[in-house]
């Protein structure tokens, strides 16, 4: 029989030979019962919980191994215009190169100067800032190889600084510059506005012509009215770009800063230029290249001042274009009725292309130069402009144009009526042929090249001759291409 007390309980109990007298609060003891088989007493159990409810088990997924993702790295945005800054970045030295000793600068004194000529002259250090504001350099140029600017004088050199220095007050000399493909015709222009500059004459430059017709800038119709007050219907509608105005404003302003701040105004403008009486030529564009959509009437008051008298006197001024040839055709520009505009219907172009091509022989009211120029690497398949350039030559060479040798269009061909008719108006433009240097010009850039350090030749005769046979007769892009070649 099984006992309901564990014999350790039973082992501590004494059993006394004297009866004892149970207290009424003890007389009834309460043993607590417990399992036989387990010796713990049961309120020293755990609770049972409640069976949970079966859950529904989802579709089996593929545990694989976790990657810990790496943080993603902030990539900071550029400035705006700083890429185009980085890719229009131009420069004009390299410390690498050797210097060549005892290079004599160009001057205003020594550029029409015979022993100048057939020799690579030096480009002074203040004027390189006025040339890089009004972008006379160009990244096609090689100016990055050599230790400091400099440019061969050739006779075309000796024959700009010549024109210039003969022109008198009031008067106004109109160059033409032609030639083939990397003969240096831009390079003609930048040592034109180089001598400018020394003189102090006011430089205006259009660096890329094409910019003004390769629908790439903000352009809007200009509303001509007539003196009462209605439209025109008539009259062929013109457009402005106040972009390209405030970028010629710009260079205008910046590369002519010294000479502008001394010029004081002479006329009076609209009032919402914010114009004060005792401001400068230099305050005015400063309006323009600062907001573009007062640029437009900023660069007529520009103008205006600059080429109408008036009681202060005015600086000669020297106008510039490069790839004129893109002004002579339609452009890629489109009309609200889906029209292709042509180049002449812009107010820029056609201001500039008229003053150039204008019969009045005086064009500038205080004298100076102006000098446009074609372009032989991105030359436009412009027909009426190839039979005007051919009719200048013609007339140039005497040729009567009632004769039959002077060229005229093709039969039934179509011809462009704005660009034929500036033979007829132009007046006193002389055109300058620009082809390969001479065997003099070339060895003076070769022996250039290798006082640089670039052609590790002797400058013989021999050498001489054999680069000028490989650059098409000394073109001086191709010239150049070969002389800067490295050979051991």
């Amino acid at each position: 029989m099984s006992l309901s007390v564990c014999t350790e309980c039973l082992a501590r109990l004494r059993l006394s030979s004297k009866p004892s007298i149970l207290s009424p609060t003890t007389a009834f003891v309460t043993i607590s019962q417990t399992s036989s088989f387990h010796s713990s007493a049961a309120q020293h159990a755990s609770i049972i919980k409640k069976k949970a409810p079966p859950q529904l088990k989802g579709p089996r997924r593929s545990q694989g191994v976790r990657l810990k993702k790496k943080a993603r790295e902030k990539i900071t945005l550029p400035a705006v215009g700083e890429r185009r800054a980085l890719r229009r970045r131009i420069i004009i030295s390299n410390t690498n190169a050797l210097e060549v000793k005892e290079m004599e600068d160009l001057s205003a004194q020594n550029a029409v100067l015979d022993e100048s000529s057939n020799q690579v002259l030096g480009l002074s250090g203040p004027i390189l800032d006025q040339l890089r504001d009004c972008e006379a350099f160009k990244r096609t140029q090689n100016w990055n190889m050599f230790r400091r600017p400099a440019t061969l004088i050739r006779s075309e050199t000796l024959d700009v600084a010549r024109t210039m220095e003969q022109v008198a007050p009031g008067q106004t000399a109109k160059l033409f510059l032609t030639g083939e493909r990397q003969s240096g015709k831009s390079i003609l222009l930048l040592q034109a506005m180089y001598l400018a500059f020394l003189k102090d004459w006011i430089v205006i430059n259009i660096p890329e012509a094409q910019d003004f017709v390769n629908n790439t800038s903000a352009y809007g119709p200009l509303r001509s009215q007539t003196a009462e007050g209605e439209e025109q219907s008539n009259a062929e509608q013109l457009y402005i770009q106040p972009g390209l105005a405030k970028a010629l404003l710009h260079r205008l302003a910046y590369s002519n800063e010294a000479v502008l701040k001394s010029l004081k105004l002479n006329h009076k403008h609209a009032g919402f230029l914010r114009v004060k009486p005792a401001s400068s030529i230099s305050d005015l564009a400063l309006i323009g290249a600062q907001e573009q959509t007062l640029a437009v009437p900023v660069w007529e008051a520009v103008w205006k001042e600059l080429n109408t008298p008036g009681q202060n006197p005015r600086p000669p001024i020297l106008l510039t274009v490069d790839s004129v040839d893109h002004w002579m055709g339609p452009s890629k520009y489109r009309s609200a009725e889906f029209e292709v505009i042509h180049a002449q219907q812009f107010t820029l172009v056609k201001q500039l292309t008229e003053l150039f091509f204008s019969e009045s022989k005086t064009p500038l009211a205080h004298g100076g130069m102006m000098m446009m120029s074609t372009s032989g690497s991105n030359k436009p398949g412009f027909p009426s402009f190839a039979m005007l350039i051919e009719q200048f030559r013609a007339r140039d060479k005497g040729v009567d144009p009632s004769s039959s040798a002077f060229p005229v269009p093709q039969p039934y061909s179509k011809t462009d009526t704005r660009v034929t008719g500036l033979f007829s108006k132009n007046a006193g433009v002389r055109f300058m042929d620009v082809n390969g240097s001479t065997v003099s010009e070339s060895k003076a850039l070769l022996e250039y090249f290798a006082r640089s350090g670039l052609l590790h030749r002797g400058v013989t005769d021999h050498v001489v001759n054999q680069l000028r046979a490989l650059s098409s007769g000394g073109v001086m892009g191709e010239l150049a291409r070969l002389g800067r070649r490295v050979t051991a």
